[in-house]
């Protein structure tokens, strides 16, 4: 796979700054799913990045960084699963570590629709916090 352009209007991607890319990488690909697009720069150096495809189109940008970065940090990326409990133990199965078991939630919206989901949070590899969402 390489890269190309899926979409023409959204968000392109979000990017990570790890310690460890490959072991951050490894983890979106083995426990998500993740397709690698793209991949440049100087192996070790802070340069070398993975570009990842987690669904059509929705790209995941990995940097190598020995820099620790927090200003404007995201809360959590989340992503969508057809089965939260199979995506969590192969999350855990890749080193992410439990923030919030499954649970299920119905949220009341202003319009007076329920969403109703299952949703659950891990801390992947790299130290970045996902959240897994099935929606039901």
């Amino acid at each position: 796979m390489g890269y190309a352009k899926n979409k023409s209007r959204g968000i392109h991607h979000v990017c990570l700054r790890v310690p460890d890319l490959k072991k951050t990488a490894d983890f979106y690909i083995y426990a998500l799913d993740a397709q690698l697009v793209a991949e440049w720069g100087a192996d070790g150096q802070d340069d070398h990045a993975y570009i990842l495809d987690l669904g059509t189109g929705d790209y995941l940008e990995i940097f190598q960084s020995s820099q620790y970065f927090d200003i404007g940090s995201w809360q959590h990326v989340a992503v969508w699963t057809d089965n939260i409990e199979v995506s969590f133990k192969r999350a855990l199965a890749y080193g992410a570590a439990v923030v919030a078991e499954p649970n299920q939630s119905n949220i009341p919206t202003r319009c007076g629709q329920v969403v109703k989901m299952k949703y659950g949070f891990v801390r992947a590899p790299g130290g970045e916090i996902v959240e897994f969402i099935e929606d039901i």
